[in-house]
């Protein structure tokens, strides 16, 4: 026994409750992913849920870094169970807000089972458009589009 004066006992105790709710934290996300993320400098403006079936599969998150003028979107499961793939589409709109154009993309050539994005695009004093679509099975899907999100 090594002589520290219980408090490496105290210590051990106070620590269990930390390591094992960050256990079951991270049980809800892949082992191997670390999570998606669009930086440091990017505020979240909005967050919208995707339906399957009438109930919530995932959530599409949109970003602004007031900085640099560039937005960042993702889409991303909710809970653990595998998808057969999400799909993120974001586009700007012009000025008079009546086209949209310069897209990007993530997910559409590969199945891609916990997240899409990040995907960045310059808008300032702009609109948004998104699309994020969810596939559960091969069979059951949604699909959200935000026509003029976060305009800024």
């Amino acid at each position: 026994m090594i002589k520290i004066g219980g408090r490496a006992l105290r210590l051990a105790a106070v620590m269990l409750p930390t390591l094992t709710l960050t256990t079951v934290l991270a049980s809800t996300a892949p082992a191997n992913a670390a999570g998606p993320s669009c930086g440091s400098k990017y505020a979240l403006r909005s967050t919208h849920s995707i339906y399957v079936n009438s109930k919530v599969r995932g959530y599409l998150k949109v970003y602004y870094n007031s900085s640099n003028g560039y937005n960042c979107a993702l889409a991303v499961r909710k809970g653990s169970t595998s998808l057969y793939s999400i799909k993120l589409k974001l586009c700007v709109y012009n000025a008079a807000r009546t086209k949209y154009g310069n897209c990007k993309y993530d997910g559409y050539s590969k199945r891609n089972h916990w997240y899409s994005g990040p995907l960045y695009v310059y808008a300032r004093h702009r609109c948004l458009y998104v699309r994020a679509f969810i596939n559960t099975d091969g069979a059951h899907s949604g699909t959200l589009t935000g026509k003029k999100v976060h305009c800024g």
